[in-house]
């Protein structure tokens, strides 16, 4: 992504004392989605990531945190596991010293073929593969029953139900998309807090930027209201299960299938998906257990971050409100 100023007109006014000329500048839709993305993304980075440094690829004092192998020993499942944004976040947890992890996906093949690949490449890690459908209610029961209760939830699965503009949409495939990301992911997440029980637990929703900050960007109305629901949800889950990490984190750009499906332009820019991979990690280490119930983006510097503890700590920061109002109410 090219830096400077990138600006889309449709219109142009040119007045004179005399007249006013409209001239008319045409635009075609897709190039105009794509410099809309571009600056919105643009004054999203420069003043919402911002909130410390960020990262686009893995950094010393992230790897050398995950080096340390913080998770030896843990359980996790990873849903939408098998490709994508869940692959990079399997692959995480296995450098974090992870040894038991489950991966959930409805393409059966393409399941097993990443199951197989990741036994032979991490032979001390043993790889759970699960062909279930998140909104599956008995499914994923019996995923929890066989695999048994796992230390860590990753909530990864999810789609991307936009087709264009909210007016061209066909509303039972748009809210059958929402259902998947918001149902799904309480489905998976209420059926492990049933698992658990009162034993601590720590629950990580792959989430994005779009749905928490300012976001005008046209043909993302399900995404954005699927994935705003979601952070709502662990927001009051937090207060219902004290004993359980609830954390909604944005992954950042990664060159996906998902990525390309939701129409945003590719840039030079982009997040390598190892850096989410161990970030995500990260989160699931005592050394985060203070940025417990907190939105979190992947690309924040760790250090930094701790820099700003007594900060985000008294002023309750990262949770959803509305401009004007302080820690809620």
């Amino acid at each position: 992504m090219q830096h400077g100023h990138t600006v889309a007109f449709k219109r142009l006014a040119i007045k004179s004392s005399e007249r006013s000329v409209l001239i008319q500048v045409s635009i075609s839709r897709a190039f105009h989605r794509i410099l809309t993305f571009q600056l919105v993304l643009r004054r999203s980075y420069n003043h919402h990531a911002s909130f410390v440094k960020i990262h686009r690829k893995p950094y010393e004092a992230l790897q050398s945190r995950i080096a340390s192998k913080p998770l030896a020993g843990k359980s996790v499942i990873v849903t939408g596991g098998s490709r994508g944004v869940g692959l990079f976040i399997v692959e995480g947890f296995v450098e974090a010293g992870a040894t038991k992890i489950g991966l959930t996906g409805r393409d059966g093949a393409r399941l097993q073929a990443t199951t197989s690949k990741l036994t032979k490449a991490h032979p001390g890690v043993t790889f759970a593969p699960y062909a279930v459908d998140v909104v599956d209610e008995k499914g994923i029961k019996a995923m929890f029953s066989d695999f048994g209760v796992p230390d860590i939830l990753v909530n990864n699965a999810g789609v991307f139900p936009d087709n264009g503009l909210f007016l061209d949409q066909d509303l039972e495939k748009w809210w059958n998309g929402i259902g998947t990301n918001v149902l799904g992911t309480a489905n998976v997440t209420q059926k492990y807090l049933q698992a658990k029980g009162n034993a601590p637990g720590i629950v990580l929703n792959c989430s994005s930027m779009a749905s928490v900050m300012r976001f005008p960007l046209k043909g993302w109305s399900g995404y954005t209201t699927s994935k705003l629901a979601q952070a709502r949800i662990f927001e009051f889950l937090r207060f219902e299960h004290p004993e359980t990490r609830f954390n909604t984190i944005h992954p950042g750009e990664i060159e996906t299938n998902g990525f390309e499906v939701s129409g945003a332009p590719k840039h030079d820019d982009m997040t390598d998906g190892k850096l989410t991979g161990l970030f995500f990690a990260w989160a699931a280490t005592e050394e985060a257990a203070w940025l417990k119930d907190r939105f979190l983006w992947a690309e924040w510097d760790i250090n930094e971050l701790a820099g700003r503890k007594e900060e985000i700590l008294e002023k309750d920061l990262l949770l959803t409100t509305i401009d004007g109002f302080n820690k809620g109410f």
